[in-house]
């Protein structure tokens, strides 16, 4: 089964840090790094939330 990792801008757009913190949220649900990542944006192109779906067929190759 699939687990959705999905964060949130605090405000009206995603910092650097917001960003770093949804990858290693991701990295550490068994990501490789080789999903596709799908975000939504704002009007002026930045980033309003970012999500990544992880399955355990994807986590268990890269052992």
């Amino acid at each position: 089964m699939a687990k959705e990792i999905k964060h949130a801008a605090a405000d009206k757009r995603m910092t650097l840090d917001e960003v770093s913190a949804f990858v290693a949220d991701a990295y550490s649900a068994g990501a490789t790094g080789s999903e596709e990542v799908a975000a939504a944006v704002t009007f002026g192109g930045k980033l309003r939330h970012v999500a990544v779906n992880v399955t355990p067929q994807t986590a268990a190759t890269e052992t």
